[in-house]
């Protein structure tokens, strides 16, 4: 892969300055979100232990079906704005004020679905009111999407930053304040609530400043941005669903609320490989966008390049879950949820998968094949709950030893991972493979094999117990060092180079 450090010329361009930009923003909002993620994780640790895995399961499930259904206010604008407004900074205001009242509009709509079918399907009043409150929280959650997409797409990620933190810790104060009075779930609900809609009065204070965001309804340029953002739109929903549909079919099949607390549990610690996730959509597709408008073939060193990175980071804290999951389950949430393992180890691998399908994505998005990701996305939707409907039965008479507890969440967590599979699969040999240069593909060989090695290390030092997992961290290091499977020196270079602003790169 030919490093982008090589390309940079003595005189500032306009794709270090992008560069520049890329990077300073991304360790801006990464900061923010391992901020942000050290509140969740202490709030993650503290509710399943507080709760047990029978009032835990519940609550998840209604968090889980709230964001499920709430999916639909999404509308595809975030995508739009980040592919638009980064080369047409005009036109933010002209379909923001549209957008909105359709989305009120839509959350009038399933407020009386949700009503309908709970009621319908004989579910408690306790669970009912829980998933209404989860739903309002979700549509302050929606809207600072957008207003969040607006900022990464200016690149002004300073005042998100802190308010990311600000409203994490308002989550997290309410929730400790609902468990010290003892109402520790529907406290959860509404220090949801009650962050997102701080959030929300803060962002749009930013946006209007930044970029004089006005409430403007200008019914033509919202149909245009709700047309243009239709595929979007699909493939968010998508996303969504056949990624939330776990629990949903977890809860449905089983009805077992032990079993739902286990799943979420696994499910919550896994979500921890996902840190970085966010970034690739704030910060990498406006500068992806700014190099295609440029060229094709920088946008594709910049997909080479980014994918190397990422997955330098992903695979190697995969693996260490994968290995460990017994004993982060323990440290994290007590013997209780100790059967939450097999599904951590299984789910653990799926979000390696999340970053590949992701870059490819996106890439796929701004050649103008948005369609074709929904599709795939689709795809995944039907394939899912298909999958679970297969897999969580199997899961529960056969896995999660004689007990078979954690079984049918182990289930769940091999649908997810087939479906998982499959989508990164199509998803990177629709994109051409732009991802992975050569340099990527031997570099990703390598890790294979360092991987390989530490597995094997891991199960010849049984004796060791826990202690292990010191000496396979130490091993991976050593091994990606020794038989080159990163390129630490080139990575650290294009970093540093990129981070300098246009007048440093003059000196």
């Amino acid at each position: 892969m030919t490093s982008v450090v090589a390309q940079a010329s003595p005189a500032p361009s306009a794709s270090s300055h992008d560069a520049g930009v890329a990077v300073r923003n991304g360790v801006k909002l990464g900061l923010s979100l391992v901020l942000t993620w050290s509140v969740a994780l202490g709030v993650r640790i503290l509710l399943p232990r507080y709760l047990g895995p029978s009032a835990f399961g519940p609550m998840n499930f209604a968090d889980a079906f709230a964001a499920t259904v709430f999916v639909a206010l999404n509308l595809g604008t975030e995508m739009y704005i980040r592919k638009e407004i980064p080369v047409h900074p005009a036109m933010a205001s002209d379909f923001f004020g549209g957008t909105l009242l359709v989305r009120l509009g839509i959350s009038v709509l399933l407020f009386a679905g949700i009503a309908v079918g709970l009621t319908v399907s004989h579910r408690p009043p306790e669970l009912r009111q829980l998933v209404y409150l989860f739903g309002v929280g979700q549509v302050f959650f929606t809207l600072n999407g957008t207003l969040s997409a607006y900022l990464h797409a200016h690149g002004t990620v300073d005042g998100l930053s802190v308010m990311n933190v600000v409203s994490k810790v308002l989550w997290g104060t309410g929730i400790l304040a609902g468990i010290a009075t003892h109402h520790a779930v529907v406290g959860v609900a509404l220090a949801f609530i009650l962050s997102e809609a701080v959030k929300s009065a803060v962002l749009w204070r930013l946006a209007a400043r930044h970029l004089h965001l006005q409430l403007r309804f200008n019914w033509p340029a919202t149909w245009v941005a709700v047309r243009a953002g239709l595929p979007f739109y699909l493939n968010a929903v998508a996303f969504v669903a056949y990624g939330r549909l776990d629990v949903t079919m977890l809860e449905f099949i089983t009805n077992n609320a032990k079993e739902l607390g286990w799943y979420g549990a696994a499910s919550n610690l896994a979500t921890l490989t996902l840190l970085i996730v966010p970034v690739i959509g704030w910060v990498l597709m406006p500068f992806y966008a700014r190099a295609l408008h440029r060229s094709r073939e920088e946008m594709e060193r910049a997909l080479a390049r980014s994918m190397e990175l990422i997955l330098a980071v992903a695979i190697p804290g995969s693996l260490l879950i994968v290995l460990g999951a017994e004993l982060w389950i323990r440290i994290m949430f007590g013997e209780a949820f100790s059967p939450a393992a097999l599904p951590l180890r299984i789910m653990s691998p799926i979000f390696v998968l999340t970053y590949v399908a992701t870059i490819s994505a996106i890439g796929l998005i701004l050649l103008g094949r948005g369609w074709t990701v929904t599709k795939v996305s689709l795809m995944g939707v039907v394939l899912a709950p298909l999958l679970a409907l297969l897999f969580i039965p199997l899961g529960a008479a056969h896995l999660g030893g004689e007990l078979h507890q954690g079984g049918p969440g182990a289930g769940a967590a091999l649908a997810n991972l087939v479906t998982e599979s499959c989508v990164t699969v199509v998803m990177t040999t629709l994109i051409g493979w732009k991802t992975f240069d050569r340099t990527g593909l031997v570099l990703l060989g390598r890790t294979a094999v360092v991987c390989a090695l530490v597995v094997a290390l891991h199960f010849s030092l049984s004796s060791l117990g826990h202690a292990r997992l010191v000496a396979d961290a130490l091993a991976y290091v050593a091994l990606a060092v020794a038989l080159r499977a990163v390129r630490w020196r080139e990575m650290f270079e294009f970093a540093r180079t990129a981070w300098k602003r246009p007048r440093d790169l003059q000196t």
